[in-house]
């Protein structure tokens, strides 16, 4: 009788251990569970807020936007003639004795450009040509216009840069220690040429051209909703058809390594296909815009055209595993 107590005891021991082992499991996997719904909430909590933050930053740089010029193909015409002669007659002979840092100046004395804009238009990752923006002559010093300011070029330019440089050559303009400067990528360990953005400019550039319209609420209609079943490509669409870029010049313009940013350009909407001037040609969007792009990739994204196997693409830096978007081109 003895035995089968204890053997009942024990048995009931080993019950109350299993059933105190269920419920720590309970306990741990709904501690777990509550963990992980709370690092969830934390990270849709942190999406949203960068969410916010990208809006907000958006809505910032589209307020403090000031309006690139759109010319027209008759005016782009005579931009470019205007500046074969120009140039020329500012190319330096002693460049070393015949130019001055802003600091030898006495210090910049500007227009300077905001913030929270610079980073996504100036410095050594936003290279464009000068041939393509628009461009007059003022006080005897040439000027261009990219990303809504215009710039006037101080000194002359160096004797080794090549003869039509502002055709060939990718430039930017960057602050650096004391004013801006026009760097040139082909001579990267060169000093930058001064440059002064007028004050006077900004406030009348809408006097020389009419402005662009505002590309963002024209690139929303383009957007769309299932790219996999709404793009073709050229072989889809029977081959390409449009106007070919010479093999001698498409070194010079196209490519990846040649990636500019829609927004700077001139931007129109024709035939209901939203259209860009680039490299002195005009290129039609005949697809709608991935739906995984950013709602500002035409402000905020390098993009390049490439011609790839059947016709020419625009391709998106960044999403570098992504097909291109069927472009055609018009002299």
């Amino acid at each position: 009788q003895n035995k089968q107590q204890a053997q009942q005891q024990q048995h009931a021991q080993q019950q109350q251990q299993n059933q105190n082992k269920q419920q720590a499991q309970r306990q741990q996997n709904q501690n777990k569970q509550q963990a992980q719904q709370q690092q969830h909430a934390q990270q849709q909590q942190a999406q949203q807020q960068q969410q916010n933050h990208s809006r907000q930053q958006a809505a910032q740089q589209q307020a403090i936007r000031p309006a690139q010029l759109r010319p027209t193909q008759q005016q782009q015409h005579a931009y470019q003639q205007q500046q074969q002669t120009t140039w020329q007659q500012h190319r330096a002979q002693n460049w070393q004795s015949e130019h001055r840092s802003w600091q030898q100046r006495g210090g910049y004395n500007g227009y300077r450009i905001p913030n929270n804009y610079y980073g996504s238009y100036y410095g050594q990752r936003h290279s464009f040509r000068v041939y393509n923006q628009p461009f007059m002559v003022v006080g005897g010093y040439p000027r261009f216009q990219y990303g809504g300011f215009w710039f006037s070029m101080i000194d002359p330019y160096p004797e080794y840069w090549g003869r039509n440089w502002y055709q060939t050559d990718d430039v930017y303009v960057a602050y650096s220690g004391d004013g801006y400067y026009l760097y040139n990528r082909r001579y990267r360990n060169r000093p930058g040429i001064a440059i002064s953005i007028p004050f006077e400019s900004q406030n009348n550039q809408q006097a020389q051209l009419g402005p662009i319209p505002q590309q963002q609420g024209d690139w929303q209609r383009y957007r769309a909703q299932n790219w996999q079943s709404e793009h073709r490509s050229w072989q889809q669409r029977g081959g390409y058809n449009g106007y070919r870029v010479p093999d001698d010049s498409y070194g010079s313009y196209y490519g990846p390594d040649h990636y500019f940013r829609v927004s700077s350009l001139p931007f129109r909407v024709e035939g209901g296909y939203p259209r860009f001037q680039y490299g002195g040609h005009w290129f039609s969007m005949l697809d709608p815009y991935p739906e995984n792009w950013g709602d500002t990739w035409y402000q905020t994204d390098d993009v390049y055209v490439a011609y790839s196997d059947d016709g020419y693409y625009l391709y998106n830096r960044m999403y570098p595993d992504s097909p291109g978007v069927a472009v055609s081109i018009s002299f």
